[in-house]
């Protein structure tokens, strides 16, 4: 190794070191699923389990080849009538759980260009505010998998 190269190694080393130390900062997420639609309907949901990483996050938006649009919605039940409403962002705590679940926070799919078919599997684009973009795959389920669809 010539000299040159050897003077450059420790700057090397440090950079790599911050590199690696930086993406345990990012959220990780995991259990991406969507129930399958019937055909003609063209909307649907998704659901994920969101860990955080070494800070604080925001998941501030989503997109997908699949849908022309996607939300952040929640569930709420209000005198025993379920209401669901777009949110802004969804709060992810550092080393917190965050999870995306029917009857619950969810990623709302609307402008489905085909029905969602089990088995298949496709790409979403999570937008993260600190740590930017996440693409994670979602797996189609049978839509008896659990209970009768739900958003």
């Amino acid at each position: 190794m010539k000299l040159s190269a050897i003077r450059w190694l420790p700057a090397l080393l440090l950079s790599l070191s911050a590199v690696a130390a930086h993406a345990g900062d990012a959220p990780v997420v995991s259990q991406a699923w969507a129930r399958a639609t019937p055909p003609g309907v063209e909307v649907g949901a998704a659901y994920m389990v969101i860990e955080g990483g070494g800070r604080a996050d925001r998941l501030v938006g989503a997109s997908s080849g699949r849908a022309d649009m996607v939300e952040l919605h929640d569930v709420t039940e209000v005198d025993g009538v379920a209401k669901m409403r777009g949110i802004e962002a969804l709060e992810i705590p550092a080393r917190g759980r965050v999870e995306l679940a029917p009857k619950g926070r969810h990623l709302m799919l609307m402008g489905l260009s085909a029905p969602l078919v089990a088995g298949q599997r496709f790409d979403v684009t999570l937008r993260f505010e600190v740590s930017g973009p996440q693409v994670v795959t979602v797996t189609v389920r049978p839509a008896t998998d659990g209970a009768a669809p739900q958003h």
